[in-house]
């Protein structure tokens, strides 16, 4: 199997290159900085240079599954985030169409599922989660939408709860639990599901069980 890792950079996507590299799956890890391709090759990962803003179908040539964990950094505007959380993922669905890609796995966000109910400083980039994942369902590629809720970079939990909405008093997540998540579930070949968690008591691979 061969897996691209959109966004390998950022905070979430470096973490899932870890994990792959700890389960030994191959990866190829999308970067626009070349300066960057030593990392991942530390962690026994291809490199492709490539820009979310222009035309990026070639690197999915050859890619079983395709992680796109791309996102918009909180102060980065309203044009970011139609950028990456949503007109890339949908150009991510059209070349994974194209390339015959098995599976397409997309990092979202809890927000995605009640929009209208985000803060409103969170509303924009919530619909932009929300249209992207809609098109994704619609896309006629196989499917694992992903839907975090708040994130922390504190050390893996191992725990989460599955959850289907955004209420405000949710536990939040790590990074690195949105990493295990991830590797969990394509180690359990879950496919064509959205899955929302929180940070919670059930084990990772228990509460994908009851997905």
């Amino acid at each position: 199997m061969s897996t691209l890792l959109i966004g390998a950079s950022g905070r979430t996507g470096r973490l899932i290159a870890e994990k792959l590299h700890d389960a030994v799956i191959p990866f190829r890890a999308m970067i626009r900085n070349a300066a960057k391709r030593a990392e991942f090759e530390r962690l026994g990962g291809q490199t492709v240079i490539a820009d979310l803003s222009a035309d990026f179908s070639q690197a999915f040539g050859g890619a079983d599954t395709v992680i796109y964990a791309a996102g918009s950094a909180e102060t980065e505007g309203a044009e970011q985030e139609r950028l990456i959380d949503r007109d890339a993922v949908m150009k991510s669905a059209d070349y994974a169409k194209q390339h015959g890609t098995k599976l397409l796995v997309v990092i979202s966000a809890l927000l995605a599922y009640d929009p209208e109910q985000s803060p409103q400083a969170l509303r924009h980039y919530s619909e932009m989660k929300r249209e992207s994942d809609d098109y994704v369902v619609a896309s006629g590629v196989d499917y694992l939408i992903l839907r975090p809720g708040a994130l922390t970079t504190d050390p893996a939990a191992g725990t989460i709860e599955i959850v289907s909405h955004a209420g405000s008093a949710l536990a939040p997540v790590t990074r690195e639990d949105v990493a295990i998540v991830l590797l969990a579930a394509l180690e359990a070949k879950l496919t064509n599901r959205i899955i929302g968690f929180a940070g919670g008591t059930v084990l990772i691979r228990d509460a994908l069980q009851r997905v």
